[in-house]
């Protein structure tokens, strides 16, 4: 991986996306203590997410600041989530050892994470002409980067303690549905509550990781994202079954290794269409390799070169 460095944030600009991340992680909190209805909280986290994130890309101009809030969000739901479990072990009459990543939650992590890297993404598929620049490009770069270690901290929480550990281990007997589409059948027939959201649930959840592997190793295809996505997907469940914190369930493999292909397919889809914008100009605008940066942007003065 290659990643030339840009220019640093001056003091204010890394000051500024501090305090957007702090504000993007008390939005959950905020919602809560103003709104009852879970769907109107999720609503005004997107939308206050998203007046932040414009401000904040609005005055400093620059997409590594937006990277910065992003980073600091994460760090601070990680500190927040350690906390809870640590009072979780202390109290004895706690119902679990640790905080429970309900379906509120989980929203509440994907907006804060999703809103402020699709609006840049979106700003940087756009920029053609000045604001197609070196400069630019290395900027959003940085931006990525931020991006994939925010999302990093957050996918462990929600890894362990949504997928391998949703529950407490138990000692009861183990529970098996090795029948392919039979849990998605129920789901869908409305024999499990939510049904429709768990499939979304397990669709959704390697889209962003496995967007980020066909950035980081661009020489990978659908079928390494696959393959990656089924023994990851495997593994989770030999997990749940050895601790017996979850029912073991094929289709939740399949799920996973859909979600994966779609993650793909959404990295291949924004650099196509960066290529027609740019009429071929700028073709791997997802890319930490800066390799295919050789043609010289319009209105630059000097081609990239590595510093």
């Amino acid at each position: 991986m290659t990643v030339l460095p840009s220019q640093r944030l001056s003091i204010s600009q890394f000051y500024l996306g501090l305090a957007a991340g702090l504000m993007l992680f008390l939005l959950p909190n905020d919602a809560k203590l103003q709104i009852v209805s879970e769907a109107l909280c999720e609503a005004y986290i997107f939308f206050i997410a998203l007046v932040i994130t414009a401000v904040l890309f609005l005055i400093t101009k620059r997409y590594e600041a937006v990277g910065v809030s992003l980073v600091t969000m994460a760090l601070l739901n990680a500190v927040s989530f350690f906390f809870e479990i640590v009072i979780g072990f202390s109290d004895d009459d706690a119902g679990t050892y640790w905080p429970d990543i309900d379906k509120y939650r989980l929203a509440s992590y994907f907006l804060q994470l999703m809103i402020p890297f699709v609006f840049c993404l979106i700003v940087r598929l756009f920029a053609v002409g000045a604001r197609d620049n070196n400069e630019t490009r290395r900027d959003f770069t940085q931006f990525l980067s931020s991006c994939m270690k925010a999302l990093f901290i957050i996918y462990v929480i929600v890894f362990v303690f949504k997928l391998i550990m949703p529950n407490r281990p138990g000692s009861s007997s183990r529970e098996l549905e090795l029948m392919i589409f039979e849990r998605i059948g129920k789901c869908l027939s409305g024999e499990y509550e939510n049904g429709v959201v768990y499939i979304c649930w397990h669709l959704i959840f390697l889209v962003p990781l496995s967007f980020y592997l066909a950035v980081l190793v661009p020489k990978f295809r659908i079928w390494h994202i696959a393959l990656i996505a089924a023994l990851l997907g495997i593994s989770v469940e030999i997990m749940q079954f050895l601790l017996n914190t979850s029912t073991v369930c094929t289709d939740d493999v399949l799920m996973l290794i859909t979600g994966a292909i779609l993650g793909f397919i959404c990295k291949f889809a924004v650099n196509k269409l960066r290529k027609i914008i740019t009429h071929g100009e700028d073709y791997n605008m997802l890319s930490f390799d800066f390799a295919h940066l050789a043609i010289k942007p319009k209105g630059e003065a000097q081609m990239l070169t590595e510093e």
